[in-house]
């Protein structure tokens, strides 16, 4: 049977993949243009915003006859990282991850910190087996196997001829 893709890869930023900076770099660009008689300087708004985006991960969903296959990018992140939660017909990815940068020059002290979460929750058309889920993670990149539940053939779709 031919792969069926559920969900795939946005080819284009999504709200949820976009960076804030496009709304902040307006709002920064307003206050320079109506301070510059007065302030040479340019605001802190688009250097302090810079390194904060929203992103959740992305993933693929496929669809085979006998179980789904999540495939989620998730670059930088440890298996310590990654929580996977799920049932019958969900599954809850959640991520954490928290760096930390300390560098000591001459007469001061640069720490900077990290942190980010983000979680997807991935509901399932047909029922899989809990105990049969089987996750991987190589490179950056968490592959999930969550094999289908059999149906009871009283529970099948069947067609009934009219008389």
């Amino acid at each position: 049977m031919k792969e069926k893709n559920i969900a795939t890869q946005p080819q284009q930023d999504t709200c949820l993949s976009r960076r804030f900076n496009s709304t902040f770099d307006d709002l920064a660009r307003t206050f320079d243009e109506m301070l510059s008689p007065f302030m040479p300087m340019k605001t802190w708004w688009s250097s302090a915003i810079e390194p904060l985006s929203v992103k959740a991960p992305l993933v693929d969903l496929v669809d085979k006859a006998d179980k789904y296959l999540i495939i989620a990018d998730l670059p930088g992140y440890e298996k310590t990282d990654i929580e996977i939660q799920l049932n019958k017909n969900t599954l809850i990815l959640n991520t954490k991850k928290k760096t930390e940068n300390e560098q000591q020059n001459q007469e001061y002290l640069q720490r900077e910190r990290m942190y980010s979460s983000c979680q997807r929750i991935i509901n399932f058309a047909d029922e899989i087996i809990p105990s049969e889920v089987n996750a991987k993670m190589n490179h950056g990149v968490l592959e999930i196997v969550a094999p289908k539940k059999e149906i009871n053939p009283d529970q099948k779709m069947r067609r009934i001829e009219l008389k």
